[in-house]
């Protein structure tokens, strides 16, 4: 499976996610498939740090589509009678890839380890998408990238522990979504097949898609009211 089909994949999961979120709330089936969509993007994006030419360049596009994306994000959630002042999933997927960038470029291994735990804490902070535990997902990624054991016990970490000791701390509200979270570890299935191959190039397919999806829903959600 190349990195283009898990993309695809990816892909899916989050609009039938966002299906359920804005147009179907009573379909819990329907959140609980989109649980997989994230680690897939987390596994995406230390896929991408291995092989970019230049990681600079990344950042600085998952950086401008995160602002790009920001106002369709809010005028979604708003249209649901959600207030939502989170930063929507690429901010998260940014302090991922900076956190890769550090721990790659860093000599000094205690201090690169000090500041992904404070970009992850910046992320909790800001409330991005996924926050803290997106971080560290897309982090423990590249680092367990050719140890798929290694992968599921991380994985494991947050999608399980982290996330059952947030919601004890009341930094996560337990609800149908947040109790079907650990399905997220049914995608390194597809992580798990991937053949080491890229596939047809789509740099910007998902730069697109996302912020797009976020227009339509907004707009169907206006016009059935």
């Amino acid at each position: 499976m190349s990195s283009f089909t898990i993309k695809i994949i990816a892909i899916l999961f989050m609009i039938i996610d966002h299906v359920g979120f804005f147009l179907f709330p009573q379909a819990a089936v329907l959140r609980a498939i989109g649980r997989l969509s994230f680690p897939l993007f987390a596994w995406l994006i230390a896929n991408g740090a291995r092989h970019t030419r230049n990681i600079d360049r990344y950042l600085a596009r998952l950086l401008i589509f995160a602002f790009i994306s920001q106002i369709p994000f809010s005028l979604a959630y708003q249209s649901v009678g959600l207030s939502y002042t989170h930063l929507n999933v690429l901010f998260t997927l940014f302090l991922g890839l900076l956190s890769i960038k550090i721990l790659v470029n860093s000599s000094n291994k205690p201090l690169a380890a000090a500041l992904i735990a404070f970009l992850a804490l910046l992320a909790q902070v800001f409330n991005t998408d996924y926050s803290l535990m997106g971080v560290l997902s897309i982090v423990g990624f590249y680092v367990f990238f050719d140890d798929i054991k290694k992968t599921f016990l991380w994985q494991s970490l947050i999608y399980v522990g982290i996330l059952f000791l947030m919601i004890d701390l009341g930094q996560v509200v337990i609800n149908e979504v947040s109790l079907t979270q650990p399905l997220a570890l049914l995608s390194l299935i597809f992580v798990n097949s991937y053949n080491g191959k890229h596939g047809p190039k789509a740099k910007y397919l998902f730069y697109i898609v996302y912020p797009l999806q976020f227009l339509i829903f907004y707009f169907l959600v206006v016009s059935i009211k």
